[in-house]
């Protein structure tokens, strides 16, 4: 099983949302489907970037790297933010 940690977007607020998950064309269709409290009312959402792992730990440090401040460098970076 592979996990993958995740970067999301939304146009219309312009803010990010930083993840991890089993299935990721599921857990985006949660994010725009207000399924998820933190992102409800807040998309549409948009898949910018994703990273598979072979495990839940790695998926769920990866999501925490991206929220740091050296994670936010290395997306903008990536993302040509």
């Amino acid at each position: 099983m592979s996990y993958s940690s995740y970067v999301i977007y939304s146009p219309e607020t312009g803010e990010f949302y930083y993840g991890y998950f089993e299935d990721l064309d599921k857990v985006l269709e949660m994010h725009n489907s207000g399924q998820i409290a933190f992102t409800r009312g807040k998309g549409p959402w948009v898949l910018m970037f994703s990273e598979s792992y072979d495990t839940r730990l790695r998926a769920i440090r990866q999501a925490g790297f991206y929220r740091s401040v050296k994670g936010q460098r290395f997306l903008k970076k990536m993302l040509n933010f």
